[in-house]
């Protein structure tokens, strides 16, 4: 097959302790790039790994052509790391995939169904049945939740793995809201997507797994930054609540008025207020929720901060060629 030298393609892919992965996904992606396309780039983000990572791309970087790496600072998570990566890109067509879980050969066919004039292809996950049961009920209650609560189309199963357009790409890196979540924002930019089925591949010895404070934090966050229904459900809830409680004053009221001695039940009175209390200090823990948000959108900290950025020699094809950034490793 002769590679197609009418576009140019960018692969990005957030890196995180993937020491023992990272030569087999690069080796991987470049073999698929380079036997579809002339011009490409891999753009590796690491988000600050501890281990021997960073070594590797480096020694890669060396050896290989058309790779950039981008070092964030410390670890600020994947979704900040995918936009870290987007916002560097500069290739026609955007893909966005996983180092661990992703199969690169997978990438040509989405590229043409975007450059059939769709915006965002994105992949679904079709083998979930791998995974632990608890780990498949909890995303099926996210995205149970998800298409309850959120005014976006969120399809079940959806992963990281996509293929953007340039202006899929350049749309959603003007949202730079700190709550991110890539599914989300491709939903919201509004331009047609398509989903495709896949088998992931497990490149690492042991999955790599959210843990249940990790899951439930992106849920959270998830729901706060895209859907006001919460804070709404919060809001009436409090009126009923307001309203229950002024009934039962006049109720109190009405019983001090028309009786000589006030009835006997407190227990009846403690579960009420429990019950009370308790709708109060969850309507309490929403709105606090959203005001945190608020307030950190409000100081205005960049995304990300980058410690550092490489790449080797070759970015484009031809005689003339031009390096993204200055800072390069020139390979043999």
């Amino acid at each position: 097959m002769t590679p197609d030298p009418n576009c140019f393609m960018s692969v990005v892919a957030p890196l995180y302790n993937d020491v023992e992965i990272v030569q087999e996904f690069v080796d991987d992606v470049i073999s698929v790039l380079r036997s579809h396309y002339v011009n490409y780039e891999l753009v590796l983000v690491d988000d600050g790994s501890t281990d021997d990572t960073i070594e590797i791309v480096r020694q890669l970087l060396s050896q290989r052509e058309h790779m950039r790496l981008i070092r964030l600072s410390r670890h600020f998570g994947q979704e900040i790391a995918i936009s870290a990566g987007l916002d560097s890109v500069i290739g026609d067509f955007s893909v966005v995939m996983l180092p661990d879980t992703d199969p690169p050969s997978l990438i040509p066919e989405m590229v043409e169904q975007s450059r059939s004039g769709v915006g965002v292809v994105y992949g679904i996950r079709r083998n979930r049945e791998r995974e632990p049961l608890l780990i498949r009920a909890g995303a099926s209650f996210f995205y149970w939740s998800c298409q309850k609560l959120l005014p976006l189309k969120l399809p079940k199963n959806t992963t990281h793995f996509r293929v953007l357009n340039r202006q899929a790409v350049n749309a959603i890196m003007q949202i730079r809201d700190k709550g991110r979540y890539l599914s989300t924002f491709s939903n919201y930019v509004g331009f047609e997507e398509q989903g495709i089925l896949y088998d992931t591949i497990q490149r690492r010895t042991r999955p790599r797994h959210k843990s249940l404070p990790e899951a439930i934090n992106l849920a959270i966050n998830i729901v706060v930054a895209n859907s006001l229904y919460p804070l709404r459900l919060a809001a009436w809830l409090g009126l009923s609540l307001a309203a229950l409680n002024l009934l039962y004053m006049l109720f109190v009221l009405v019983m001090f008025l028309v009786k000589e001695s006030s009835p006997e039940g407190w227990s009846t009175i403690s579960l009420i207020n429990s019950v009370m209390f308790f709708f109060v200090l969850l309507i309490l823990a929403v709105v606090s929720e959203y005001i945190g948000r608020l307030l950190g959108e409000s100081k205005g900290r960049p995304l990300y901060y980058v410690r550092d950025e490489a790449n080797s020699s070759v970015l484009v094809s031809g005689e003339e060629r031009k390096n993204v950034v200055t800072d390069s490793v020139e390979s043999p």
